[in-house]
C-alpha cells in the first residue's frame, strides 16, 4: 500500500485507538504502580522518536520526570538504571522486534513494571508485559497511520494517567473533548486543504535547504517530516527541536533557504518559536508555517502558512504530525513529475486558510 492511501486510512486509525482508548487506558493505568518516577519510555526503530514525544506528554501532564531513550541505546547504558517497581513503557508496534524483547527480560531481571505500547496484543513483548496499552492501526512503525494513531495514543496515555493519579482539573474534560474531534478534524484537513497543502508541496522543493522547526509537543513531528521529505521527495529537509534552531540560526539556514515552523496558539513555548522565525527572516530565509488561525505573530511573519484548526498542543501536534506526512507525499508526487527549479525572484504566497471542521 502507498503512502498517500496510509494517510487517508489515518484518520480510521485513529478514530478507533481513541474511541477503544477512553474506556481501556484508565483501568490499566490504574494496575501500574507508578511511584514519583523517573518514567522510562523506549522506542523500537521506527519509533525511537515517539519515547522523546511521550516524555513531553507525560512531563507536562502526568508531571512525573521521564527518562526517554532509543531500546538499544537504553539496554546499553541505562538498564542498570532500573529498579524494583521502576516503570518501563516500551513503543513497539510489531512486539516481536529483537531488541525490545532483550530489554523486556533485562527490565523484568532488575525486577521493573513492563508497560508496553502495541498495535499487537498477541505479540511475545504484550504476553511477557505487565500491562498493555493497545493502539489500533495496521503496518509498521514507519507508516503514516501508525506513526500518527501511536503519537495521539501516547499523547492520550498521558492524559488518562493524569485523571488517573492526579487531583481533577477542569482541563481534563477540555482536552478529553478535544481528543474526541481529533479525528473528524483529520478528515476535514484531508478534505478540505487539498489544493493549500499542494501548493506548498510545490514550493518546498525549490529551496535549496529547508529545516523544520518544531519545539516541545511539535517537536516529533518536525522529526519525522524531515526524515520523510529526504526519503520520499529526496528534499533536503531537516528537523529540529526549536531551541537547536534558536541557539544557532546562521548554522542551518542562510539567504535563499526556507524554514518550516510548525507550531500553535496554545503552545507554551511559542514565543521561542515566534524569536526563531524572526531571527530567520534577519538572515534572508523564506519562512514557511503550519499552525493555528489564532497564532497571528506567525503567520506575520511567514511568507507562505497553511492554517489548521486550532487546539492544545497535545492534540494539534498529531494533527501537525498528519498535515506533515501529507506534505512528504505530495512533495514527492511534485518532485517526480517535475524536478527542482530555481526560486523565483519574487516570494512565494499561499493564501491563508482558516478551517472550520
Amino acid at each position: 500500500m502507498g503512502s498517500r492511501p496510509q494517510i487517508q486510512d489515518a484518520p480510521n486509525a485513529l478514530r478507533a485507538t481513541l474511541e477503544r482508548a477512553r474506556s481501556e487506558y484508565e483501568p490499566v493505568v490504574r494496575q501500574v504502580r507508578w511511584g514519583d518516577g523517573p518514567i522510562y519510555v523506549c522506542g523500537t526503530a521506527g519509533c525511537a522518536a515517539l519515547a522523546v514525544a511521550a516524555g513531553y506528554a507525560l512531563e507536562s501532564l502526568l508531571g512525573l520526570p521521564v527518562v526517554a531513550r532509543p531500546v538499544e541505546v537504553f539496554t546499553g547504558y541505562a538498564l542498570h538504571l532500573l529498579r524494583q517497581r521502576s516503570v518501563l513503557l516500551t513503543v513497539s508496534p510489531t512486539g516481536e522486534e529483537p531488541e525490545a524483547l532483550e530489554l523486556a527480560r533485562g527490565a523484568q531481571a532488575q525486577g521493573a513494571t513492563l508497560v508496553v505500547m502495541t498495535c499487537a496484543p498477541g505479540s511475545t513483548l504484550a504476553k511477557s508485559a505487565d500491562q498493555v496499552f493497545c493502539v489500533r492501526a495496521e503496518g509498521e512503525g514507519e507508516t503514516p497511520a501508525v506513526a500518527i494513531a501511536f503519537h495521539a495514543a501516547l499523547n492520550y496515555l498521558a492524559l488518562a494517567a493524569a485523571r488517573v493519579l492526579r487531583r481533577p482539573e477542569p482541563q481534563w474534560d477540555s482536552l478529553e473533548r478535544e481528543f474526541g474531534e481529533l479525528p473528524g478534524q483529520m478528515d476535514w484537513v484531508l478534505t478540505q486543504l487539498t489544493g493549500a497543502i499542494r501548493s506548498l508541496a510545490a514550493e518546498v522543493g525549490r529551496f535549496p535547504r529547508l529545516p523544520i522547526v518544531g519545539g516541545g509537543f511539535y517537536h516529533y513531528p518536525a522529526l519525522r517530516a524531515g526524515r520523510r521529505l529526504q526519503t520520499l521527495a529526496g528534499l533536503p529537509a531537516q528537523g529540529m527541536e526549536a531551541s537547536e534552531f534558536a541557539s544557532a540560526p546562521a548554522g542551518f539556514t542562510r539567504q535563499g533557504d526556507a524554514v518550516l515552523f510548525v507550531s500553535g496558539s496554545r503552545s507554551r513555548i511559542k514565543k521561542l518559536v515566534h524569536r526563531s522565525a524572526a531571527q530567520a527572516r534577519v538572515l534572508g530565509a523564506h519562512v514557511l508555517s503550519i499552525t493555528d488561525g489564532q497564532d497571528r505573530e506567525l503567520q506575520e511573519r511567514s511568507d507562505l502558512g497553511l492554517l489548521i484548526p486550532s487546539s492544545a498542543e497535545a492534540v494539534m501536534s498529531t494533527l501537525s504530525l498528519c498535515m506533515l506526512e501529507w506534505l512528504a507525499v505530495e512533495a514527492a508526487r511534485t518532485m517526480k513529475h517535475s524536478p527542482p527549479s530555481p526560486m523565483p525572484s519574487g516570494e512565494p504566497q499561499l493564501p491563508p486558510q482558516t478551517p472550520r471542521p
